[in-house]
């Protein structure tokens, strides 16, 4: 996952109707071979002037903030990708500071980090209704001052950010969080910081690999930290400071080497492989970009900027660089989030009135005639119980209709950070797909995915399985 960077104020909080926010609305373009479909997802009723997307899960959950201009009333919403209404609010941890959620899981869990003047930094849970708990510090660390911030939360529930050590040191550590009730786990520093001993975590997968940045002397280096032991992902040649920001369950970590995108691939399979950096592209025009997150098919969403050219949303798909542009009238925007089905998430201008809205953006193939590629549709019903014990199975049925483009990939995500994938000839029934043991308690969301040769991605609805 990556870290949402935008800071606001607020002085209280206004109870609002669940439903639809206030003039969701839909553009479509074509970009080369790409059409592109930007939907604002508008602003929440009620008197609130700008919102902005943050994070979005695979089942279609988006989480983000909304503001009201002149009062400073902020609320975090929960919004359906698909149908623009709210689902729900997560609280605010203090009323005195400002709670931004950075990552949502596909059960509905939540991390981030509420600042206090931009001075003191408390991290924060949500649990899947939206209520709001303290992250604790270090061990050691004191309760009251210590800077915690959370960025990152995987399937599994588990989280990671960053920890002042004790009173007598404040150093910064990058940590992992098992759950909301357990003490912060020092992950370390890739080495001594020739000004200060600092790490930080932005991003962890459903096999607790860690991603972040550490510094090593005079410089700052990205981390893959797993199994205990931390990782120099170096840079790219002549290059010598480098950031991670995002990682998926395949093995690609999305970060940046000085000012250029990169990604680096390593096998998650091999406890010992050496991660491999290859940049990706800069659209044309701009000076840099950076990633902020990636998805399990390895498309990258970020933004790319330029000393005379506002931020354009990037997405990077097959190591193309496609810029997702603006809403006319509009003249920034940014990418945050991702998930397996290429819905993209992030806040942009929309007039010239400066304010940002949350936008969503969905990007398909061109067919050689000019006519959209059909995006496969995908279905997964349960064929037995869905409450069950834990250490017994669900039975399912996987399935997907698609009238072009195969081969298709298929990838069945079941919501306890295990997934069933695999490629397939022709549409219909996926045979290799039938049963799952789950060996955990818990709730769990599984989705089915299908991609097409070009790219086109359709996601199911979600299962929901009770294990107790």
């Amino acid at each position: 996952m990556k870290a949402a960077r935008l800071i606001l104020t607020t002085v209280g909080l206004v109870a609002l109707l669940l439903g639809p926010a206030t003039a969701s609305r839909s553009i479509t373009f074509v970009v080369g071979q790409w059409r592109i479909t930007l939907t604002d997802m508008g602003v929440l009723p009620g008197g609130f002037t700008a919102s902005s997307a943050l994070a979005i899960s695979n089942p279609g959950e988006i989480a983000g903030l909304g503001a009201a201009d002149g009062s400073f009333e902020l609320l975090r919403p929960i919004w359906n990708a698909d149908t623009g209404a709210i689902l729900r609010f997560a609280d605010n941890l203090e009323s005195a500071g400002t709670s931004i959620p950075e990552e949502i899981n596909d059960l509905g869990e939540m991390v981030g980090t509420v600042t206090f003047g931009g001075r003191i930094w408390y991290g924060v849970y949500w649990n899947p209704q939206g209520r709001a708990f303290r992250l604790p510090p270090l061990p050691g660390g004191e309760l009251l001052f210590s800077d915690v911030k959370g960025h990152g939360i995987n399937n599994l529930g588990q989280m990671v950010g960053s920890s002042q050590e004790a009173p007598s040191d404040f150093s910064t550590h990058a940590v992992l969080w098992q759950n909301k009730d357990t003490p912060a786990q020092d992950l370390g520093f890739l080495g001594a910081g020739a000004y200060v001993n600092y790490s930080e975590a932005f991003g962890i997968n459903d096999l607790t690999h860690v991603v972040g940045e550490s510094a090593v002397g005079t410089l700052i280096r990205a981390f893959l930290w797993r199994n205990g032991r931390m990782i120099d992902l170096g840079a790219l040649p002549g290059q010598v400071v480098s950031q991670a920001f995002a990682i998926n369950n395949t093995g690609l970590v999305a970060g940046k080497s000085n000012y250029i995108p990169v990604v680096w691939r390593y096998d998650v399979s091999n406890a010992t492989s050496t991660p491999v950096i290859q940049p990706l592209p800069i659209p044309a025009g701009f000076f840099s970009a950076q990633p902020t997150d990636v998805n399990s098919r390895d498309d990258v969403a970020g933004y790319a900027g330029s000393p005379s050219i506002d931020a354009h949303a990037i997405l990077w798909r097959n190591r193309q660089a496609i810029d997702l542009g603006v809403w006319p009238g509009g003249h920034y925007s940014v990418a945050n989030g991702i998930n397996d089905a290429g819905q993209i998430v992030g806040t942009g201008t929309v007039a010239a009135d400066n304010l940002d809205h949350a936008l969503m953006w969905t990007v398909v193939p061109v067919s050689g005639g000019g006519d959209a590629n059909a995006t496969p549709v995908a279905n997964l019903q349960a064929t037995s119980p869905t409450s069950i014990r834990v250490g017994r199975s669900v039975s399912v049925q996987a399935s997907f209709t698609d009238p072009d483009n195969g081969p298709w990939s298929y990838n069945l995500a079941w919501g306890d950070g295990t997934a069933s994938a695999g490629t397939i000839s022709t549409p219909g029934t996926i045979p290799a797909i039938s049963t799952h043991v789950f060996r955990r308690a818990g709730t769990f969301k599984a989705s089915l995915t299908v991609t097409d040769r070009l790219g086109a991605s359709g996601a199911s609805k979600p299962i929901t399985v009770r294990v107790r």
